[in-house]
């Protein structure tokens, strides 16, 4: 019987603090970027829609100068794009090595309970 089960990030896994937080944070010190965002930091952060945007909000002339970052707009896209490639990896390993928390497991099993 087909399935189709509709989730919103969060719901069914602890995604941002288990996934997200930590592959961004593993990102920035893997390219040596003289950044790591704390829980409270991150929860800001997540105002901000989309990964590649959150990452480049990183970009103020202090943070460029400090991490020798090229100025370059175009230059900076292309390094987002790097970093978050490596992010979203990072994020799927997370996923398939089970470091995510389930929530609601109770409900969870019965929504995906196949009848």
């Amino acid at each position: 019987m087909p399935a189709l089960i509709f989730d919103c990030d969060g719901v069914l896994a602890e995604t941002e603090h288990d996934g997200h937080l930590p592959a961004f944070n593993q990102t920035f010190a893997e390219f040596g970027l003289p950044v790591h965002w704390t829980p409270e930091v991150y929860g800001e952060k997540i105002q901000i829609g989309g990964g590649k945007e959150r990452m480049a909000s990183l970009f103020s002339a202090a943070f460029v100068q400090a991490a020798g970052l090229p100025t370059d707009p175009t230059a900076q896209q292309a390094l987002v794009a790097q970093w978050h490639r490596r992010k979203t990896a990072i994020f799927a390993e997370r996923i398939a090595t089970g470091a995510l928390a389930g929530r609601h497991r109770d409900r969870a099993r019965r929504c995906l309970r196949v009848y």
